[in-house]
């Protein structure tokens, strides 16, 4: 038989390996980071608007001009940054083809790319792919990033640095102040950031802090969003990559050879949405600040002990209180014998850590609060040390 590539992971991804898993046991589903809120009614009848006017053949590489002038707009109302839609902004099909195009266009075989443990799978994934090198770095025990550690990593083979906020999984956030830090460390270095920053309308308090917002990293950044995340719409596939005008031309080489473009109907639809609804992306962090209230409130009588969290739709818990088991064997009975399903993230380190679960709240109360009273019933299996 012919051989593949010997450096391609072919193991399931633990988010998709956790959701059939719960949905084969008919457990309730707290696993994949897709909504289960309702698309606005508004955004669909703008797309089946566009789809029956005939709006169905390719948008340009770059994608439509509507939707850039659309996220444009966005940007500048949300971060006070002005940005050229023709220069910096790049329609993708979901974010991970923007991270996937700027590790593809910048990073060589053996070059390397930091970013912090645990880790969103695709960022390992995609930097192995190429033949990079991962540089992987602890968080700090609040979650928050690691300056010196990203001072202590970079070396003549750095090429790029992943920064995620809000993180996933550890729901942190990066201050303005970090990001400048950062800024000071890649100056003058032919040093890339990447921030990945697909939760950005799911945080605590009043603002969100951008990495576009930073002046001093702006020609040496690249920012990824996510429409579909923002939106609701995780199956239409599309997100945003913004990058300086120097850079754009080669995301854009990649990017013609993997899905070309964007689906057009879908990208016309957001461009009406953006610029007549302003309002939503403005209630959105509310929704999901109230959610996760709801559902740490009715925890208080689990064994679970709650992590801190600034953003995005995850909960991190800490099971170590109820068993001594690893992270998979854990999350795996409780969808057998509870009929609940939460994420391990043991797989999301270079070297394994175990005692932590993932849980996505993005859900209404009745899926919400019934997840929640079953982890309430969760008994411990640790043994009574007597001494």
């Amino acid at each position: 038989m012919i051989q593949a590539k010997s450096y391609l992971d072919t193991s399931p991804s633990i988010f998709g390996y956790m959701s059939a898993l719960a949905k084969e046991h008919n457990a309730i589903n707290l696993t994949q980071g897709a909504p289960d809120f309702k698309t606005p009614e508004w955004l669909i009848e703008r797309f089946n608007y566009y789809a029956k006017k005939g709006f169905n053949q390719y948008s340009p590489i770059p994608g439509a001009t509507e939707l850039k002038k659309a996220i444009a707009h966005q940007v500048q109302r949300n971060y006070d940054v002005s940005l050229d839609s023709d220069d910096n902004i790049m329609i993708t099909c979901g974010a991970v083809e923007g991270i996937f195009s700027v590790l593809m266009a910048y990073v060589q075989k053996n070059e390397e790319v930091i970013y912090f443990d645990p880790a969103f799978d695709a960022y390992p994934c995609i930097v192995n792919m190429i033949q990079g090198i991962s540089r992987r770095l602890d968080l700090k025990d609040n979650g928050q990033i690691d300056i010196a550690a990203i001072a202590n990593a970079i070396n003549d083979k750095t090429r790029v640095i992943i920064l995620n906020s809000p993180h996933n999984p550890m729901g942190s956030v990066i201050t303005k102040e970090e990001y400048q830090e950062i800024a000071k460390l890649v100056k003058g270095k032919d040093i890339l950031v990447l921030s990945d920053e697909v939760y950005e309308y799911i945080y605590q308090g009043e603002h969100f802090t951008s990495a576009l917002e930073v002046e001093e990293l702006k020609d040496q950044l690249v920012v990824v969003q996510s429409l579909g995340k923002t939106y609701n719409t995780t199956g239409w596939r599309v997100g945003t990559c913004i990058a300086p005008k120097a850079i754009l031309p080669h995301l854009l080489a990649v990017k013609q050879f993997t899905s070309f473009c964007a689906p057009n109907p879908i990208q016309l639809a957001f461009a009406d949405g953006i610029n007549q609804h302003p309002e939503y992306e403005k209630n959105l962090p509310r929704l999901y600040q109230q959610q996760r209230t709801k559902f740490v409130d009715t925890l208080k009588d689990s064994q679970f002990k709650v992590l801190p969290w600034q953003g995005s739709p995850f909960q991190m818990l800490d099971y170590s209180h109820l068993s001594d088991e690893n992270d998979l064997t854990f999350c795996t009975r409780l969808i057998k014998e509870y009929g609940i399903g939460l994420v391990p993230i043991s797989s999301l380190y270079e070297t394994a850590k175990h005692g932590l679960v993932r849980v996505c709240f993005a859900k209404y109360d009745d899926v919400l609060l019934d997840g929640a009273k079953k982890l309430c019933s969760i008994p411990t299996t640790k043994s009574i040390e007597i001494s």
